[in-house]
């Protein structure tokens, strides 16, 4: 038309088309001018300025002419944007995707002759730019797509061309060819053919080598179908190979879209370098950022999207376990566990991604601490649940093996940070263990996440603590101990200062915790070790002790013992208690600066117990205060100990005691050294309403004060008032060289049946001195007067026993019934020798109307035997007639206190039930000669 009209310049401006671009938007293209020139031999050159939504790009082109005919076309679009074309902005919740930069367009085309063969070429390149895709932007460098078509192949031919991208570059031919040509079934597609040659993967984000490798695809796309399959995708490198396929439909929204690629052994490298950086970013950046080195074995990946799934999701594509899976194994690898835990070496496991949740099953592996500690992984789990998820969160398990200390390490970093929270140190631990734990916690902090929560369930397997617990040694635990952000719960048995015992323990854990403190120890004791544990109680306790013990929040213990399969003894109050019989002893105690204080102390068994409370420092016991004391039945009494200077002092008040059990054991040859041997002293103040005694004595109005230093007594005192209206006093008197322990009574029967020393006497006024001799000695002499006999079977035995040639008694002998049934006496007076364990007396005699008798020897000696020779007399006024008068009383009545008649005897065995031997030739011999028959 041109030509016809002899036109030669023709401009076109002002010019508004309206193209559809992405997810349906409107894309302006204002045509501003267009300049047709043509030149007198019919060439023609085009230019232009073009705006493509409100950015300029410029068109260049000229038509060579030759005898009246297009032969070529050359020219350029510069400047061309491509993001109306290739790029969706972020919308809403929707992210940003797409290629934002600008590109020059070449085209040269050549028209055949007979001499030349006929050219089209087509080159396309970028500038700087932008890679935007699932949230990340990458670097668009300078990529070229050169394209040639080959009239004789008739394809589409890809010349040397490359995409970078930040660090990567990406060097491609290929080709495009009909279809038709090389399969005769189908009519109408095209088949594609790619090959990458030194190829270089590295992401920004990845701080290993650049990968090389060589690439190939080959697939075909089918028009009826819309259909771009890629059956053969291989990547070749030399840390391993990959092989895939993929699969697009096209149709009227976003393609469907199915991608695998499988690989059997692969460098981890390689897997972070291929993996596409918005395909499972989340996890490949765990990924990248967590694994190190060694191998992936039987990866695949596996991508499919349905049509319409991209178009139709509004904000991030965020694929489920359908549409994404990522999975390999890893061998020999270093893997970055949670936060400051050091990295697991030389590591087994195997990763999987499907869809939002993300698992790296640990198989195995050795943790080394930089304290030269380390802990051996047997098994576990990291798992981020949602890698959509905001705040991201992850949560780990993991079973470990090794030393307590390396353990215990281990839950002090971060996340966990148990250790912390104790007064615990790593190496306060030592012995074999094996722990899962366990972890939730968030990976951003910038996102906020919740506090950390954690816990750790550890097995002991003869675990030792190397620090003391309240002063005791704890070793060979063996059980559980579970930790969590709230407590540790310890549930084991262990050896107490070697002791065999169970725990229970519940302990707060942090400083925000309302978790209640509970310590609880229980076993049972034998004899060693109750004096091992509390050596005071060496002498009191032996046998099994049921110990149960419980610690409070305050450091409060309280102790329940079962002492049924144990004895008591408490010698110096000669009260015992024998194994089986049942009782307990309950009491609470708080140790403040080195004093321990007992309270609520209960003894309680079957006719006995005491209740009060004690206080013990390091010197042992301080003080003792016993509101309530019953030993015997009838007791009635509180006792108070407090330590003094050099010893103790006691004080006793109450209603009533039972003083038996002490009577019982004073008359023990062991009492004589008992306690003071170590220089201590003692004094003891009672004041009691009533004593009780042997035979139903009872003392009343008992004012009683005793000291003692070592095994001297230093002070005594006694005021009382026997059942019969009686006075009894005592008293130590001090003097020079030695102290003298002065005794009077009005009724000295009821003293001698209190203490069960006689219990045929009735009345008599007693006086008793004796002087300290020293190391438990006492020399004097005791006198009764005006006291009866009652009932004495002995003195009747020596009347009524046959005692001389001619078979008569002493009856037989004065011609007379003696009537010893009631024998009423004047005076009964002997020396006293009192050392440790015996008691002797010398010159003894007493003295009746109608007998009388003079005694000697051991009253009871260190085996509670007695060994006693002596001279009874009947008709006693008559026969001491004869021995006052003047050498008839010499010669008949064998000196002084000698009568006439009488028969010798003798008395040995047991001190309670001795045997009585009478002489049969006493009772005839003269009075001179009768010392000789004496035993």
């Amino acid at each position: 038309m041109i030509s016809r009209s002899k036109t030669q310049v023709v401009r076109l401006s002002d010019l508004r088309l309206s193209l559809a671009g992405p997810r349906k938007s409107i894309i302006s293209v204002v045509v501003e001018r267009l300049d047709f020139n043509r030149a007198v031999d019919g060439s023609m050159q085009i230019s232009g300025l073009i705006q493509v939504n409100g950015q300029a790009s410029d068109l260049t082109l000229e038509a060579a002419s030759k005898d009246g005919r297009i032969v070529s076309l050359a020219g350029s679009g510069t400047g061309i944007p491509l993001a109306p074309f290739l790029y969706r902005p972020e919308a809403g919740l929707e992210q940003a995707f797409g290629v934002v930069s600008r590109a020059e367009v070449n085209i040269n085309a050549v028209r055949a002759t007979e001499e030349n063969k006929p050219v089209l070429q087509v080159t396309a390149q970028t500038g700087e730019g932008l890679f935007h895709a699932g949230g990340f932007t990458s670097d668009l460098k300078k990529s070229v797509l050169a394209l040639a078509y080959d009239f004789d192949r008739q394809s589409v031919e890809i010349l040397p061309s490359g995409v970078n991208f930040g660090r990567s570059a990406f060097p491609f031919t290929g080709a495009v060819s009909d279809i038709a040509a090389s399969n005769e079934t189908i009519n109408s597609g095209f088949t594609v053919d790619l090959l990458l040659q030194s190829a270089s993967a590295s992401p920004v984000d990845v701080t290993e080598r650049p990968l090389i490798f060589d690439a190939k695809a080959g697939g075909r796309f089918l028009t009826d179908s819309h259909e771009l399959t890629f059956d053969e995708l291989t990547v070749s490198s030399a840390l391993g190979s990959v092989a895939g396929s993929l699969s697009l439909t096209f149709g009227d929204t976003s393609p469907q879209i199915s991608f695998a690629a499988l690989t059997d052994n692969v460098q981890s490298a390689a897997v972070k370098q291929l993996w596409p950086w918005w395909v499972g970013k989340t996890a490949r950046r765990w990924v990248i950022a967590n694994i190190y080195g060694g191998t992936a074995k039987n990866a695949k990946l596996e991508v499919f999207l349905p049509k319409g799934r991209i178009s139709n999701t509004v904000g991030p594509l965020q694929l489920n376990d359908r549409e994404l899976s990522v999975s390999f194994d890893i061998e020999d690898a270093r893997v970055n566990l949670a936060g400051d835990i050091p990295p697991l070496r030389d590591a087994a496991g195997r990763f999987t991604l499907k869809g939002e949740h993300m698992d790296v099953a640990i198989n195995g592996g050795t943790a080394y601490f930089p304290s030269g500690r380390s802990v051996s992984l047997t098994g576990g789990n990291f798992v981020i649940p949602n890698v959509h998820q905001k705040p991201l969160m992850a949560e780990m398990k993991i079973e470990v093996g090794g030393e307590a200390d390396a353990i215990a390490e281990l839950v002090s970093y971060r996340p966990i940070r148990a250790l912390q929270r104790t007064s615990f140190k790593a190496e306060d631990f030592s012995g074999p263990m094996t722990a899962q734990v366990g972890a939730r916690f968030g990976l951003v902090t910038a996102q906020n996440p919740p506090p950390p929560q954690w816990q750790t369930e550890m097995v002991l397997n003869g675990v030792t603590l190397n620090k003391q617990i309240a002063g005791r040694d704890i070793s060979d635990i063996e059980g559980t101990l579970r930790v969590d952000e709230t407590q540790a719960v310890l549930d084991s048995k262990a050896a107490i200062d070697g002791m065999p015992m169970e725990l229970s323990v519940v302990e707060p854990v942090g400083a925000a915790s309302t978790v209640k403190r509970k310590r609880e120890i229980s076993g049972t004791l034998n004899g060693d070790a109750v004096r091992k544990m509390a050596p005071g109680l060496a002498g009191i306790v032996n046998g099994a002790v049921g110990l149960n013990l419980s610690i409070d929040e305050n450091d409060k213990q309280t102790v329940t013992a079962d002492l049924g399969q144990a004895s008591i003894s408490l010698p110096w109050v000669g009260w015992s208690k024998g194994s089986g019989v049942g009782a307990k002893a309950m009491f609470s105690a708080a140790n403040k600066d080195g004093l321990i204080t007992i309270d609520d102390f209960a003894l309680t068994g079957d006719g006995f117990g005491a209740r009060g409370s004690l206080q013990i420092d390091k010197a042992g016991l301080n003080t003792a205060r016993f509101t309530s004391v019953r030993l015997a039945a009838g007791d009635n009494y509180s006792v108070n100990v407090a330590r003094q200077k050099g010893g103790y002092s006691m004080a006793v008040q109450g209603t009533s005691a039972d003083v038996r059990p002490v009577l019982d054991q004073l008359r023990k040859p062991s009492d004589a050294t008992q306690g003071g041997e170590d220089g201590k002293s003692v004094s003891i103040e009672a004041q009691l309403d009533q004593v009780k005694g042997f035979h139903n004595e009872v003392l009343s109005n008992v004012n009683f004060v005793y000291k003692l230093r070592g095994r001297e007594i230093t002070g005594l005192a006694l005021s009382a008032i026997t059942d019969s209206g009686q006075a009894v006093v005592a008293k130590l008197v001090k003097g020079n060289p030695d102290n003298t322990l002065e005794l009077t009574s009005g009724d000295a029967a009821s003293l001698a049946r209190f203490a069960d020393i006689y219990s045929n006497m009735r009345g008599g006024l007693l006086n008793l001195k004796l002087r300290d001799r020293g190391a438990g000695s006492w020399r004097g002499a005791i006198d009764i007067r005006k006291f009866t006999l009652v009932n004495e079977d002995r003195l009747k035995s020596m009347v009524s026993t046959p005692a001389d040639a001619n078979g008569r008694s002493l009856n037989q002998a004065v011609k007379g019934d003696i009537d010893v049934s009631t024998a009423r006496f004047e005076r009964g007076f002997a020396e006293l020798i009192l050392d440790p364990g015996s008691v002797r007396v010398d010159r003894g005699v007493v003295r009746g109307t109608d007998i009388g008798a003079t005694f000697q020897g051991t009253v009871h000696d260190a085996n509670g035997q007695m060994d006693m020779t002596g001279t009874f007399m009947p008709a006693y006024g008559l026969n001491r007639l004869f021995g006052e008068l003047p050498l008839i009383g010499a010669i008949l009545g064998n000196g002084r206190d000698r009568g006439l008649l009488g028969i010798t005897f003798k008395l040995d065995g047991p001190f309670k039930k001795p045997r009585l031997t009478i002489n049969p030739l006493s009772i005839i011999a003269p009075g001179v000669f009768r010392s000789i028959f004496e035993f």
